[in-house]
This record gives structure tokens, C-alpha cells and sequence, in this order.
């Protein structure tokens, strides 16, 4: 039952007139689901941005695709929820899930391809580092 109403959309979905509206949204449940998702990513990027044993270049860019998306997102929200023009249209939250799975892809994208090149190489070179002579302190 749950499943219709959110896989539901309306007929008109595509219309000028539906993607710009500024009209509030009147399911406040789908608006509170929306907002803590845009706030679970914002927390979620800071719990990442602790964790070490992730590759440090992947964990840069989880980061800064979770934490942009979800300001970005609960400001949109906050905005729709205020009806203000523009910002606050439909139109923007499809944008900023566009622009979220194109950003998702580029990243999935680099760590199938590029990272596991740099993680091999950064192996070597730490195993070459390892057998070369340490350099004397002087007293």
C-alpha cells in the first residue's frame, strides 16, 4: 500500500506548470523521509571523514559528494517547504537527483578503474621503502 503511494507519479509530472510550482508539499511524511535522508547524508560525511581505513582519495570524494548533496538538499527542502520561488521548485530537488547519480557514477566509476591501480602502486612503493637503508641520526 506504501509502495503505490510513493512509486505513484502524477500524470502531468513533466509539465512546466508541476516542475515549477512553489506550492508547499502537502505529504508531510514524504517531506520529513525526504529531509532525513539529506540529513543522514550530512552525518554519514562527517562520520566518514573520521574513518582512516578507507582509501584517502575515495574517502575525499565520498565526502564531498555526501556532504554537498545533503546541505544542498536540506536547503532545497527547507526552501519547498517555504514556498519560495525557484529554489523551492521541484524542478531544483530533480536537478540536485541528477546531478547526485552522475556525481555517484564518476565516483563508482574511479574506484573500479583508477583505484585499484593507486592502492597496487602505493603498496610498491611502501615494500621498496621498507629494504632501503634508514638514514643515521646525527648526535
Amino acid at each position: 500500500m506504501h509502495f503505490e503511494l510513493f512509486m505513484k507519479l502524477p500524470q502531468n509530472f513533466f509539465t512546466t506548470d508541476y516542475l515549477f510550482s512553489t506550492q508547499a508539499p502537502t505529504n508531510k511524511v514524504m517531506f520529513l523521509l525526504v529531509l532525513a535522508i539529506f540529513v543522514l547524508f550530512i552525518i554519514i560525511a562527517t562520520l566518514l571523514a573520521y574513518n582512516k581505513k578507507i582509501h584517502p582519495p575515495l574517502r575525499a570524494k565520498f565526502f564531498n559528494f555526501l556532504l554537498t548533496i545533503g546541505i544542498i538538499g536540506v536547503f532545497v527542502s527547507l526552501f519547498r517547504w517555504e514556498s519560495i520561488p525557484y529554489i523551492g521548485s521541484r524542478f531544483v530537488m530533480l536537478l540536485l537527483l541528477i546531478i547526485a547519480i552522475i556525481w555517484y557514477c564518476l565516483i563508482a566509476i574511479y574506484s573500479i578503474s583508477k583505484m585499484p591501480k593507486e592502492v597496487r602502486l602505493r603498496k610498491n612503493q611502501e615494500r621498496y621503502v621498507q629494504y632501503l637503508p634508514k638514514a643515521k641520526r646525527k648526535e
